[in-house]
């Protein structure tokens, strides 16, 4: 956006392709491919040990897992703008469906948010508002605002500063959503799961590491008093 509001500034600069929200393998997007695959982390860490306990909702957290998994290559690689021009072509489609991938991927979205249902309820309920914080940011930028950015761009196109002022919220929202997430998972670890501790070990380092150790030290007694005669 930095090049529609400073003077002098082109499109094609190295710091504004660099950190660019609407553009392709550069810092925002390694940043929020990063942070979803941290999503994937603890996710997968919360259903390892869900897994131990046999819980019923074991599942509900693999896939999560898996799901962001999906989240951060897609965001690295943009598959979901490969639908775009096929589905285009096959719909006729423009306005608010310009960018067509919204069609399908809202359509699963719409299914998993009736599956997760249950889940979702059986949360405690401060994990169970930031899950629905943290989605209602996420789906909303990159979906709701997508539908907003897509009617512009068909009808005035991209090079714009209210075209690039819609994709700026829209990526900012998608990043804070994914921030709230992080938040909500790593608070649920602290307070349902006890905590987590993670242990890194060095090839041909010899580490020991202990956990919650209770050193006894032998008691001290008074010197005892002792009278010296010369």
């Amino acid at each position: 956006m930095a090049a529609y509001l400073l003077p002098g500034v082109s499109p094609d600069n190295y710091l504004v392709r660099a950190f660019g929200v609407d553009s392709e393998r550069n810092i925002p997007t390694a940043y929020s491919a990063l942070a979803l695959l941290f999503c994937s982390f603890l996710l997968g860490t919360i259903a390892y040990v869900k897994n131990l306990d046999s819980c019923r909702y074991k599942n509900y957290w693999k896939v999560l897992s898996f799901i962001f998994v999906y989240l951060a290559v897609d965001e690295a690689g943009q598959l979901h703008e490969k639908l775009i021009q096929p589905m285009r072509t096959m719909l006729n489609a423009t306005g608010i469906l310009y960018f067509t991938w919204v069609v399908p991927i809202g359509i699963l979205v719409v299914i998993f948010l009736l599956s997760y249902t249950k889940f979702l309820f059986h949360l405690p309920v401060p994990t169970r508002k930031l899950f629905v914080a943290a989605t209602a940011l996420y789906i909303g930028g990159a979906l709701g605002m997508e539908l907003v950015g897509a009617y512009r761009s068909s009808t005035a196109g991209e090079n714009n500063i209210l075209y690039q002022t819609i994709v700026t919220i829209e990526e900012s929202l998608e990043m804070l959503g994914i921030v709230v997430f992080i938040h909500a998972l790593t608070s649920y670890i602290k307070t349902s799961l006890g905590g987590a501790t993670w242990n890194i070990y060095i090839p041909g380092k010899q580490t020991y590491v202990t956990e919650h150790e209770n050193i006894g030290l032998p008691a001290i007694s008074e010197p005892a008093n002792t009278n010296i005669s010369r």
